[in-house]
């Protein structure tokens, strides 16, 4: 049962009440007495300590827990914290023909810097790709696939182009250093699931150890001893993941997936964008707005998942009239579309699409 913390003027009025009962002849109801003066300062005390009882009691279980005692928690259970990642992927551009350039060749874009992680040759026409990762940790890192960096020594290599652009597959695997509720979620995911040797939330869980997974669901397909990990990535637009995040989840899968698996591949979520149309808001202001479209997105997240053709999934529309009304500063509103709900399927996750808003 939860520790009940009670109001210091109810240890307050507890402490005067003990100096009436046990030293007779006190009154420590009269003002700067001092017997009344003793008995704010105890009564301040012993709150103190139940207020710190009342911490250490939250700190005893892993749903209530913060800080190092989630941490304690989490490594008891083998989850640790995710460090922050470096992002990494592939640049192109153009360098002097049939030319080889060594590794540590540095590129720039804002404030970060990239670096050649491997010797790379470039072709008869010149053109040159190399792989670049980040030189600092960090979600920042992430590029999408058309960005273009800047050569940050051109002095140093004056035939390669002053800029490269990032191939297709993005400059993804950036992340930050894990929050305390991802961690939290992990935990809970781990105990309430122990490791089954090979389970569906065994991969699921190879997959939110990669730094910036935010969500991962296995799923069985139809070719024998193949699954799929769809997954989540923070950072990235409605956190659909690039194909360079896919690549560094992929790789982690590999590396713990069992032998007999022969088959377990990593994809990225599908956005199924979900256009919403609201009419009748009483207070209808930009701020209500943006609080209304960020719940919803925030319901897609805690609420759904991707669905495939074996196993489709069903987004509710009373579950998007729900989260309207729970946004901060509505009072009334009419949900015009969508009328029906939303089947999910082909690897789908929704994602808020166009919000218009009538009378």
């Amino acid at each position: 049962m939860p520790w009940t913390i009670r109001p210091l003027a109810d240890w307050s009025s507890r402490m005067r009440g003990s100096f009436r009962q046990y030293l007779q002849g006190t009154d420590s109801a009269l003002a700067n007495n001092f017997v009344t003066v003793t008995a704010k300062v105890v009564a301040a005390m012993a709150h103190e300590y139940e207020l710190r009882l009342g911490y250490l009691t939250r700190q005893m279980f892993l749903t209530t827990a913060t800080g190092k005692w989630l941490a304690a928690h989490c490594y008891e259970v083998g989850i640790f914290r995710k460090p922050a990642a470096r992002a990494s992927g592939l640049i192109a551009g153009i360098g002097a023909v049939s030319t080889t350039y060594p590794a540590g060749i540095r590129f720039q874009s804002g404030n970060i810097i990239y670096v050649s992680t491997a010797a790379v040759t470039s072709s008869a026409s010149g053109a040159v790709e190399f792989a670049v990762r980040a030189q600092s940790a960090g979600l920042a890192g992430n590029r999408d696939a058309g960005s273009e960096l800047a050569l940050a020594d051109a002095g140093l290599y004056p035939a390669l182009s002053d800029t490269f652009t990032v191939a297709s597959g993005g400059l993804g695997g950036g992340a930050d250093t894990e929050l305390d509720t991802s961690l939290k979620a992990r935990g809970l995911q781990r105990k309430q699931n122990p490791p089954g040797g090979g389970t569906y939330t065994d991969y699921e869980r190879y997959a939110l150890e990669v730094p910036g997974v935010l969500k991962a669901w296995a799923f069985r397909m139809s070719t024998p001893g193949s699954l799929v990990v769809l997954f989540l990535f923070d950072g990235r637009d409605d956190y659909i993941p690039l194909p360079a995040d896919v690549a560094v989840v992929q790789a982690a899968i590999d590396a713990q997936r069992l032998i007999r698996v022969d088959n377990s591949v990593a994809a990225a979520a599908v956005a199924r964008e979900i256009d919403i149309e609201i009419g009748g808001l009483s207070q209808d202001t930009p701020e209500i707005r943006a609080t209304i479209e960020q719940a919803i997105t925030d319901m897609f997240l805690e609420k759904c998942r991707p669905g495939i053709a074996a196993s489709t999934f069903t987004v509710s529309v009373s579950w998007i009239a729900e989260a309207i009304s729970q946004a901060s500063g509505e009072e009334r509103h009419r949900l015009i579309a969508p009328l029906a709900d939303i089947t999910l399927t082909n690897g789908e996750f929704p994602v808020l699409g166009e919000v218009t808003y009538g009378a």
